[in-house]
């Protein structure tokens, strides 16, 4: 028996969907079916198309592409041709989200995916089973967008994997199955991805592998949360659990391997300094949450 992921990308593959061209060839070549989606970035459209996703790419991770540049107006599927296409509210939009990422190279999952203009103005799905959850996934963005970030995320946003509710720059990251070392330069490369990451301090509570992240803007944290949570850094292994932190701001004292302040080059890296002192404050000066 298929589970519900794989049997849902079934028939997603195989759905009768309708672009503002012909639907035909459902099972055949995506190539007939998009006709002309397969150029470089062209003229501008609400409509964009993404390849080369990963098999295991989510709705919310598909999404997460378009938020940061306005709102997602609809979402078409197409996981078994790791395909995917995204309608975004204004053409303005659609043509910011392009620009940005011919310059920054997006990655899902670890894997380089490819983005451009579709030749299609208007993406239009049906109302088969087959599109509910990329429906209930866009949704529960527009319910939060819509609404005040700060306020929690409703139970059909938490059931999509969209939970935008933290406004705070700073994440709480805790690394399960660590069977490699982290460290903070690798935290630093995956985390760069989604934002300007400002500090990070690395320890370890409760016997595990912990660490705090400042970006420059929440929009950073909402979007590295989206992406990352539940991820593993290598094959099987070093699992990311990622909340927002109840901090604003972190306050980074040392430059090493263990703290790192890239808005401060000239912060001392504490090793020349060992004194009992401040050594118990740097022990202590993790904060709560």
């Amino acid at each position: 028996q298929r589970g519900s992921d794989e049997l849902f990308s079934t028939c997603v593959t195989n759905g009768p969907f309708i672009m503002s061209s012909s639907n035909s060839a459902a099972n055949g070549n995506d190539s007939k079916k998009f006709k002309g989606d397969s150029r470089s970035a062209g003229v501008p459209s609400r409509v964009i198309h993404i390849r080369k996703l990963p098999i295991d790419v989510t709705e919310g991770e598909v999404i997460s592409l378009g938020l940061p540049f306005g709102k997602v107006t609809n979402l078409l599927m197409l996981k078994g041709k790791n395909q995917a296409f995204i309608e975004m509210n204004t053409e303005e939009a659609a043509n910011t989200m392009v620009n940005y990422y011919t310059s920054v190279t997006p990655v899902l999952r670890g894997q380089p995916i490819y983005i451009q203009f579709s030749n299609h103005k208007e993406l239009k799905t049906d109302s088969s089973p087959n599109q509910a959850r990329a429906q209930a996934a866009l949704q529960a963005v527009n319910s939060v967008q819509s609404g005040n970030l700060a306020l929690a995320a409703s139970a059909a946003a938490v059931d999509a994997g969209m939970a935008m509710a933290g406004q705070s720059p700073v994440l709480r990251i805790i690394v399960e199955n660590l069977f490699y070392p982290v460290t903070l330069d690798v935290l630093h490369q995956i985390f760069s991805k989604f934002g300007t990451v400002l500090k990070i301090i690395t320890f370890t509570k409760n016997n595990q592998f912990q660490a705090l992240l400042q970006y420059a803007e929440p929009v950073s944290a909402q979007h590295a949360k989206l992406s990352l949570d539940g991820q593993n850094i290598y094959n099987a292994c070093c699992t990311l659990r990622i909340d927002f932190s109840k901090l604003t701001s972190l306050n980074v004292k040392y430059n090493n391997d263990k703290s790192r302040d890239y808005t401060r080059p000239d912060l001392p890296s504490g090793d020349s300094q060992p004194s009992l002192d401040q050594t118990m404050a740097a022990a202590f000066a993790w904060p709560t949450w």
